[in-house]
């Protein structure tokens, strides 16, 4: 094979990539999907810093954020979204086929490397009235903008 053609092979290769990141950059912001980093419990943290978060609801989250929740929440997963002021982490526990689930957030926690959340997802408690009814639970944590690696566990 002679190097013109590996040349070629190579730029083929590399265009798509090139236009995805030009792509990013030119949106401003980066959707990551973070099931590849679910290590199991992440337990207490030990050295960590403590993070002020904020709990998020339709009317304070960016619309390409609603959409892209609304396109996952069906179906088990976390990832982050970020934008150039906020780091957005979301857990969404798939579909629930009864009214009355929560999420609640356990820990969320950051150290030199990483950013942690950890949340829980809470049934209806005993006694509670339920409605057979799909429900989806989902949250939404917003914290300020970084470039630490995200950890989330659900």
């Amino acid at each position: 094979m002679s190097q013109s053609t590996k040349k070629q092979g190579t730029s083929i290769v590399l265009f798509p990539l090139w236009v995805f990141i030009f792509c990013l950059c030119l949106n401003g912001c980066t959707v990551l999907n973070i099931n590849s980093f679910h290590f199991g419990k992440l337990g207490k943290k030990e050295q960590g810093q403590a993070v002020k978060y904020e709990i998020c609801s339709g009317k304070n989250m960016p619309e390409r954020l609603q959409k892209i929740i609304e396109e996952r929440k069906k179906k088990p997963g976390t990832f982050a979204y970020k934008n150039s002021k906020y780091t957005y982490l979301v857990v969404c526990y798939g579909e629930k086929s009864y009214s009355g689930y929560s999420v609640r957030v356990e820990q969320c926690w950051k150290d030199k490397e990483q950013l942690y959340l950890e949340t829980q997802l809470i049934g209806p408690a005993a006694g509670e009235e339920v409605v057979e009814t799909l429900t989806y639970p989902f949250l939404v944590v917003r914290c300020g903008r970084t470039e630490l690696l995200c950890r989330i566990e659900s």
